[in-house]
């Protein structure tokens, strides 16, 4: 037995031969007090019988005594310091038997490569009888955030987690408190970063003890899941810009270090933000990028469906890019796609929109927020050396294979075809095309020669409908051709693919929207 009172929160060996509190004091366990440890994480909150007890830890053949669980207990509560008559981990049920207090699952390994933990939990040994809401909670919690965040990233429930295991552990922690008062029990979840601790959203509720407690739980476990994930993200697109383009920014904080992104799933975190914070001029700015992002994503799919409501859509960047200007201009990537949105948007503020773009580039400290977007911006109003010069340094700037990466890649690629030079964007493509071939079923119908089309082009303009085709061109004009003040760059956007189903579908296949832009079929 121990003289030592140890301290802090308590950190379980995998197979429970052992434990190790805050304080560094280590407890050593026997195999039948391992297989009652066990037992009482994984049933934490329920009343377990003795016989129940007796049952897990009995080994074949060996005689069974209600009488030994007692003596079991006591030596556990001895290595663990509990006092049974203040108990911290372990409760007397009078007439019933044993209720573990102190966590439903506080074996904790390494969390290097969890995304997220839910823990510590704080205050349960005033809960009482209430003692199972914690692992309740704690378990709807962890689901929901599963849901939000799908099998890619890792999920922990460590009621017991540490400070110190903060520092070197998940992305976020989420840290949930209890204490009585008058009106009941109160609850307070706090989100946290990762490795720095700070705070990024609380939310306070009184635990519901009644019958129906089960709906009310669910309903309060869903909103803080994606109150914390949308912390999360947002803290992560904020700090994210100062080395990267915003949009870039926004959705690699959903996917890091992937060339794919989703705007679904940013969509998912944003828009409680947004509901949340409408007056937030960073959040006014993720906003109208995120719109504009849905054409870039979702244009074909919007266009083919008729619910593409580019004036509406449009109308509202317009007015939250105006309303957020001031803030802007004090945050590089964020003018920088306050210029590209109002240009996008109208282009009478052409000469804004290089203002706003340069500037923010020349106070960029690290350019790699800006020199992307400036190049972009400069290549639509057919300044096209400079254009590539700058989209050119973005990409050797830019990690390979990042989505920042390839942010650049695109614009550059676009740049090439707008001036007609395909061996630049087909040596770029080939690079591209190595690393995701399967990139080539969006790509090659739209930067294939035009005139001389590759077999995989043909194959896939062959797989394609007409409305689908229709809707392709539609989206090509709108995010792209349409920008470029030259209106052979507006035509060279285009030839490619109109080419290419006008061959199949014939010149009926054009909208008027794209025709505009193309001199033979005019």
């Amino acid at each position: 037995m121990t003289n030592h009172t140890p301290t802090g929160g308590l950190r379980f060996e995998q197979d429970y031969s052992a434990a190790q509190f805050d304080d560094g004091y280590v407890v050593k366990f026997t195999r039948l007090e391992r297989r009652a440890l066990r037992l009482f994480n994984e049933s934490a909150g329920r009343v377990l019988t003795r016989s129940q007890i007796l049952d897990a830890v009995s080994e074949p053949g060996s005689e069974k005594n209600d009488r030994n669980i007692d003596f079991l207990i006591s030596r556990i509560r001895s290595k663990l310091g509990d006092n049974a008559n203040e108990p911290r981990f372990i409760r007397t049920q009078y007439g019933e038997g044993y209720i573990w207090l102190y966590s439903p699952g506080s074996v904790v390994a390494d969390f290097s490569d969890t995304f997220v933990v839910v823990g510590p939990f704080m205050g349960l040994q005033r809960l009482g009888e209430m003692s199972g809401y914690a692992s309740e909670f704690g378990k709807l919690l962890q689901a929901d955030l599963r849901k939000l965040l799908g099998p890619e990233q890792k999920t922990a429930l460590a009621p017991d987690f540490s400070k110190t295991q903060r520092e070197s552990g998940p992305a976020i922690s989420i840290q949930v408190s209890f204490f009585k008062n008058l009106a009941g029990v109160e609850t307070i979840v706090m989100t946290r970063s990762g490795k720095d601790d700070r705070i990024l959203d609380v939310t306070k509720f009184t635990a519901d003890v009644s019958a129906s407690r089960l709906a009310v739980m669910q309903t309060q476990s869903r909103l803080i899941a994606q109150r914390a994930i949308s912390a999360h993200w947002w803290d992560a697109a904020e700090n994210g810009s100062a080395a990267k383009p915003l949009a870039v920014a926004i959705y690699d904080s959903v996917q890091p270090k992937s060339p794919i992104w989703s705007w679904n799933d940013a969509d998912r975190r944003l828009r409680p933000l947004r509901e949340a914070h409408p007056d937030d001029p960073a959040l006014k700015i993720m906003w109208a990028t995120h719109i504009h992002a849905k054409y870039v994503k979702h244009g074909i799919k919007l266009f083919k469906e008729g619910t593409a409501d580019c004036a509406a859509d449009e109308a509202e960047i317009e007015k939250l890019v105006l309303e957020a200007l001031e803030y802007a201009q004090s945050r590089p990537a964020h003018a920088a796609m306050a210029a590209k949105l109002l240009y996008f948007v109208n282009q009478n503020y052409r000469d804004l929109a290089l203002e706003l773009a340069t500037k923010a580039y020349r106070a960029d400290r690290s350019i790699t927020s800006t020199l992307a977007v400036l190049g972009q911006m400069l290549g639509f109003v057919g300044e096209m050396e400079e254009a590539e010069t700058h989209l050119s340094q973005a990409l050797e700037l830019s990690d390979d294979g990042s989505m920042q990466y390839y942010h650049a890649l695109y614009m550059l690629v676009q740049a090439y075809t707008a001036t007609a030079q395909y061996e630049k964007r087909a040596a770029l493509l080939k690079r591209f095309y190595r690393r995701h071939p399967t990139a080539m079923l969006y790509f090659e119908p739209f930067f294939t020669d035009p005139y001389t089309p590759s077999l995989r082009a043909k194959g896939i303009a062959l797989m394609v409908k007409r409305d689908q085709a229709t809707a392709m061109l539609k989206q090509a004009a709108y995010i792209s051709a349409r920008l470029y003040q030259d209106p052979r760059h507006r035509e060279n956007s285009l030839l490619t693919p109109v080419n290419l189903f006008v061959r199949r579908f014939g010149s009926g296949v054009v909208p008027a929207e794209v025709a505009m832009h193309l001199s033979k079929l005019q």
